[in-house]
C-alpha cells in the first residue's frame, strides 16, 4: 500500500474540519459579547435608601472586573439599570424591557416582598436572576440569592436575643410585608428553637416613618427584648421610636440595618443595638479565621474610598455580580449559567457561597456574626 491518503480518509478529515466545535471549544475560540446584566433597583420611593446602596455595590464590583479586562474569553460587563420607584407594579414592564434588550441575567429588587415579579420574569424567559435581599430561599430553577435567606436572618436574630442576659420573651416589630402568616410562623419557630417565646408581633405600613403607635402597642405586652424585621430606613425609625417610648432592653436588628442611614436616624437610641451581620460592617475587627477575610478587606477598602463604609446591601449586590460573572465565564448560554450557579462555590465579600441544586441561597451560616453599635460604629460584642 502506498502512503497516500485514501479519498475516504480525505473526506473524513474534511468533515472533521467542517464539523462544529464542542461548546467549550467554541466559547474559547469565538469572541464573546459583553455580559449584559439587567439591574432592577428601587432608586426612588421609600426603598431608595437600599436601592442606591445596592447599585453602588453592583457598579463598584462591575467596574473592578472591567478594569481587569476580563478573564480568559470573557469580555467586560455591561449594566442596564431600571428604577422601579419602590413599586411592584413597575417590575414586570422593567424586566420585560430588559429582556427585550437581550440581557443575560437579572439582579433585583431592593426588598424581599418585591422578589416574586422579577423571579417570575426570569423563570419564564429562562434567565438567571440574582436576588440581593433577604427573602425566602428561592425555589424556581432560574432564581438564586446572594443575601442570607430569611430563615438564616430570623434564626440569627433570635439567637442574638437569647444571648442577652435574662431574656426569655421577645416582641417583634415588623413592616407589614414581612409580617404575614408565614413570616410570623417562622418567627415563632425560630424563637422556640432559641428557647424564647414571642410576646407579640406589631406591624406598620411599608412607607411609615412614625412607628410610635406600633411601639406602644408592643411594649404593652411587656417584651424583654425587641426584634425588628424591616429594611432601611424603617429599621432605624423602629429603634428610635422604641427608645423614645421608654424601652431600655436589648434590641436586635437584621443585617440590613448595617446602613449609612442607621446612626443618623436612630440617634442615641442606636447605642447597644445588636445586628447579626456580615463582617462588611466591621472589617477591621474580623478575626483571621474568617474564610473570606482577604476578599472582604479588599472590597471594603476600595469601596470606602468611593462611597464611604461598606454595608450589607452593597455587599449582597456586589456578590450578585461576582456570582453571575463566574457563571458566565467563557460563554453566554443562559441554561449553562444556571447549571454553573447550581454548582457554584464562591468566596464573596459577604461570605462563602456553596450553591446546590436544592439550595439556591448557598451563603454559609457563618457569614453572619453578632455585631453591636457603639459610638456610631459597628464592632464586636
Amino acid at each position: 500500500m502506498s502512503g497516500a491518503l485514501s479519498r475516504r480518509a480525505i473526506l473524513i478529515a474534511g468533515l472533521g474540519l467542517l464539523s462544529p466545535l464542542p461548546r467549550a471549544a467554541r466559547a474559547i475560540a469565538m469572541p464573546l459579547p459583553p455580559l449584559r446584566i439587567g439591574v432592577i433597583a428601587d432608586l426612588t420611593g421609600p426603598l431608595a435608601a437600599v436601592g442606591k446602596r445596592q447599585l453602588m455595590g453592583i457598579q463598584y464590583r462591575a467596574d473592578a472586573i472591567n478594569a481587569l479586562g476580563g478573564h480568559g474569553a470573557a469580555h467586560q460587563l455591561e449594566l442596564l439599570v431600571r428604577d422601579t420607584a419602590s413599586t411592584d407594579a413597575a417590575i414586570p414592564p422593567a424586566a420585560s424591557g430588559l429582556l427585550e434588550e437581550g440581557v443575560h441575567a437579572l439582579i433585583g429588587p431592593s426588598a424581599p416582598w418585591l422578589g416574586r415579579a422579577i423571579t417570575e420574569a426570569g423563570q419564564t424567559s429562562c434567565t438567571p436572576t440574582l436576588l440581593p435581599t433577604s427573602g425566602p430561599a428561592p425555589t424556581q430553577p432560574y432564581a438564586f440569592q446572594s443575601a442570607p435567606s430569611a430563615e438564616q436572618v430570623t434564626k440569627a436574630m433570635m439567637r442574638a436575643a437569647k444571648a442577652a442576659t435574662g431574656v426569655t420573651k421577645v416582641g417583634v416589630l415588623a413592616t407589614a410585608p414581612l409580617a404575614g402568616p408565614d413570616q410570623q410562623t417562622a418567627l415563632t419557630e425560630a424563637a422556640s428553637a432559641a428557647g424564647l417565646s414571642v410576646a407579640g408581633v406589631e406591624q406598620f405600613p411599608a412607607d411609615a416613618t412614625d412607628l410610635a403607635a406600633a411601639v406602644t402597642a408592643l411594649l404593652a405586652k411587656t417584651p424583654e427584648a425587641l426584634v425588628i424585621s424591616a429594611v432601611p430606613p424603617q429599621v432605624a425609625y423602629a429603634v428610635r421610636d422604641a427608645r423614645a417610648g421608654g424601652f431600655t432592653g436589648p434590641i436586635i436588628v437584621p443585617p440590613d440595618a448595617v446602613h449609612p442611614d442607621f446612626f443618623p436616624v436612630a440617634g442615641d437610641g442606636a447605642e447597644g443595638v445588636t445586628a447579626p451581620a456580615p463582617w462588611l460592617a466591621a472589617p477591621a475587627a474580623a478575626p483571621d479565621t474568617v474564610p473570606n477575610l482577604a476578599t472582604l478587606r479588599r472590597f471594603t477598602e476600595g469601596f470606602a474610598a468611593e462611597h464611604g463604609p461598606a454595608d450589607a446591601a452593597a455587599g449582597y449586590a456586589a456578590d450578585a455580580i461576582s456570582l453571575l460573572y463566574l457563571a458566565y465565564l467563557g460563554h453566554r448560554d443562559r441554561k449553562m449559567a444556571r447549571m454553573q450557579l447550581e454548582e457554584m462555590c464562591c468566596v464573596g465579600v459577604t461570605g462563602v457561597y456553596n450553591m446546590m441544586a436544592d439550595d439556591h441561597a448557598g451563603l454559609d451560616d457563618g457569614a453572619l456574626s453578632p455585631l453591636v453599635a457603639k459610638s456610631g460604629a459597628w464592632t464586636t460584642l
